[in-house]
């Protein structure tokens, strides 16, 4: 008799600890319906949302923030802190709306994910923007317009599988942050409207971006000042501004960008191809180790550009520029220019461009362009010409 029931007591208080066990590590849903969102796209939730993350974030275990299926949730800055016990997955399904009037936001986001470590964001779902009334006043909020999604001093995060329309500012801005991997995005706003850059990063080393779709008014990616190992694979773009390195030398003391990698993307209908510009009279700081190889350009204006003398409102500091680029390699770029110079190389007469590689360079006139070739211009820059190249190089010596 004792036997058995010491055999039972065993299996009760096995069977408890097996149920807090699989308890603790269950993935609970936290959904601002449950925190009195409305969902419906027309009440603000901001504060639902951050609500909800609060809780999520303070859960003892896994768990997941969740934006359900066939709901938009309106709302205007929400910032989602941590750190946290155990990160939150998020997974956005249905949509997050901000509001639109600009007079609602004080700070760079919209949506703002900050102080976390192993954040994942994807679940197919959309943010939206709501930028076409920002946009006209551009000039006189340029500094204040938000991003949708700003990523700052987060670490081992992925972003995935999901729409971005319309953004007030920047789609998406990645600062200060560690292991990044971007996946799968689709980004789009009209091609006028303005700022609207598909992703920006600085501050950030160690950053993957592919399969991305980027058509807006801006650099579909930019890099700006301390990015460091930044690879960029498999993105098509355009309209846009192109994939750009700067502007660099805006400010003081920036730090330096190195290790910029971008392979198989495609190019189209773009104001610009692959492109390092910095500003004129800028402060010293170093640009190198560079590659941009197996890029395909449709009618693009400017496919391969370095400006050193980029000024974009007539009121920058007289050149040159003491930003050093060196080490810069084109690789097997090819396809149609609409703009007679295809190959644009112009450094700065007081740190000029060191190390600078043509590569197989393939470049047409587009269809609806008259003149019968492209042609290169240099200044300020030693190059190497290496294999195919149309245009002709110019091979200018320092």
């Amino acid at each position: 008799m004792a036997s058995t029931m010491t055999s039972k007591a065993l299996f009760l208080v096995s069977f408890i600890l097996t149920c807090l066990w699989k308890s603790s590590f269950e993935q609970e849903i936290f959904n601002p319906l449950d925190y009195e969102a409305e969902g419906d796209g027309v009440t603000d939730d901001s504060q639902a949302l951050v609500d909800t993350w609060d809780s999520a974030c303070e859960h003892h275990a896994p768990a997941i923030f969740l934006i359900p299926e066939n709901t938009t949730f309106l709302s205007g800055p929400a910032s989602f802190q941590g750190p946290c016990r155990v990160t939150p997955t998020v997974q956005i399904r249905g949509t997050l709306k901000a509001v639109d009037s600009i007079s609602a936001f004080h700070d760079p986001g919209w949506i703002e994910f900050k102080h976390l470590d192993d954040l994942h964001i994807d679940g197919g779902g959309t943010l939206d923007g709501q930028g076409a009334r920002s946009w006209p006043h551009a000039c006189s909020y340029c500094k204040k317009l938000p991003m949708s999604l700003r990523l700052l001093k987060v670490s081992n995060t992925t972003l995935s599988n999901l729409t971005f329309v319309d953004s007030k500012g920047f789609h998406i801005s990645v600062q200060q942050s560690t292991s990044i991997k971007v996946t799968l995005l689709n980004i789009t706003a009209p091609g006028n409207s303005p700022n609207t850059d598909g992703i920006h990063i600085s501050e950030t080393t160690d950053i993957k971006i592919s399969g991305l779709h980027i058509s807006t008014g801006d650099d579909c990616i930019s890099i700006g000042q301390g990015a460091t190992d930044v690879h960029i694979e498999n993105v098509t773009c355009g309209p846009g501004h192109g994939i750009s390195i700067g502007s660099l030398g805006k400010y003081q003391n920036e730090s330096d960008v190195s290790g910029v990698h971008v392979r198989n993307c495609s190019l189209s209908d773009t104001t610009n191809g692959v492109r390092i510009k910095t500003w004129q009279g800028s402060s010293p700081s170093q640009a190198f180790n560079f590659t941009f190889q197996d890029i395909v350009m449709d009618n693009v204006s400017n496919p391969i550009i370095i400006d050193q003398e980029y000024c974009p409102d007539a009121t920058c500091v007289a050149p040159p520029s003491k930003v050093k680029i060196s080490n810069v390699t084109y690789n097997r770029i090819r396809g149609t220019s609409n703009e007679l110079v295809a190959v644009s190389l112009v450094c700065s007469q007081s740190v000029p461009c060191e190390n600078v590689i043509l590569q197989d360079i393939d470049l047409t006139m587009a269809n609806n362009v008259t003149s019968n070739a492209t042609l290169s211009t240099c200044s300020n820059v030693n190059v190497t010409a290496v294999g195919t190249q149309n245009p002709d190089p110019c091979l200018t010596k320092v």
